[in-house]
């Protein structure tokens, strides 16, 4: 059965596209070729995890910005000393950071996490783009495996690059072990093409997946380094507001406490659902695998639900 995803697909709600996927892939039936629908869905899933993830951090940066603005203006204006650019002495004359006297202001922090992980999810899309064209679905002509296989292997250095200057642990990864299509799968999707065999398609997904599972892990402490900022600004905002509750001079009220643990736990019920998404992804990769060897469409329901779970908080946090 022919994939209806294709028909205005652009013009729909997000929430609908994905309760729509997931209809779509369980109505149809077996197929004893390859199913290049479910690797589309796939395509589609992913875009839309990299499109909510990256609407998520935009929406917790301008709560925390605002808030930023609110304390400053309420007389805390100690804190516009964070906002000071540090360039170096010697060195590069154009870098620059923020001053390190202070705790770097959450929201600023916010924002550099947004911009690593849109460097990942494009990475990622670029792979779920890759097998869209060899599940036969986009034209391989002019398509180099080895051409390919290079460019996710600069990719995939630059990736660690960013991760690293976010402390994200990446000390005993090599750019290989981030590279989604390596130079083995090049070769096993040069045989593909010419061959046609399901089994090699299923061989390059299997040397996609240990890739795939660092990559899902990296994204995921991001998340966790992310959030654990959150704890961190609680941890240091709140008992200020007890003391100022206690004090009774009127400059904070139980409402305030309140406000900022609703923030505070909302962002973490957030995190975590964008943390479910990215651990989903090696198991969403598995299933296109069971796809292909049982000759079936392939159901993406775990992710896209986690995906449409986001979303929905999203929602709720820029109300």
């Amino acid at each position: 059965m022919k994939s209806m995803l294709s028909v205005s697909i652009s013009k729909l709600p997000t929430a609908f596209i994905l309760a729509f996927m997931v209809a779509n892939l369980t109505a149809c039936g077996t197929t004893g070729s390859v199913d290049s629908d479910s690797f589309q869905n796939y395509q589609q899933a992913i875009s839309t995890l990299k499109d909510q993830s990256d609407q998520a951090l935009k929406a917790v940066y301008q709560e925390e910005l605002n808030e930023f603005k609110t304390r400053v203006a309420a007389g805390e204006a100690s804190e516009v000393g964070q906002l000071l650019l540090m360039f170096p002495a010697d060195g590069d004359p154009y870098s620059w950071s923020y001053s390190p006297s202070g705790q770097l202001p959450i929201f600023a922090s916010m924002d550099e996490a947004r911009q690593t992980l849109s460097a990942m999810n494009a990475y990622l899309l670029d792979y779920a783009g890759l097998l869209i064209t060899l599940s036969g679905a986009d034209d391989t002509h002019g398509f180099n495996p080895q051409d390919e296989a290079a460019k996710f292997d600069r990719n995939a250095s630059s990736l660690l690059e960013r991760l690293s200057d976010f402390n994200v642990d990446t000390g005993r990864i090599s750019s290989g072990e981030l590279a989604l299509f390596s130079v083995l799968a090049a070769n096993i999707a040069q045989n593909y093409l010419n061959s046609k065999r399901a089994e090699l398609l299923s061989d390059i997904l299997k040397e996609g997946m240990p890739p795939l599972r660092v990559f899902s892990g990296k994204a995921r402490e991001l998340i966790a380094i992310t959030a654990a900022s959150a704890q961190t600004q609680y941890q240091n905002k709140a008992p200020d507001l007890i003391r100022k509750i206690i004090g009774g001079d009127g400059s904070a009220t139980v409402d305030d406490l309140l406000a900022l643990n609703q923030r505070i736990s909302d962002q973490l019920s957030l995190y975590r659902s964008i943390d479910d998404g990215y651990a989903a992804l090696p198991r969403a990769q598995q299933q296109l695998l069971d796809g292909i060897a049982q000759g079936r469409h392939t159901s993406l329901s775990e992710l896209i639900g986690f995906i449409g779970r986001i979303e929905q908080q999203v929602e709720q946090l820029s109300n």
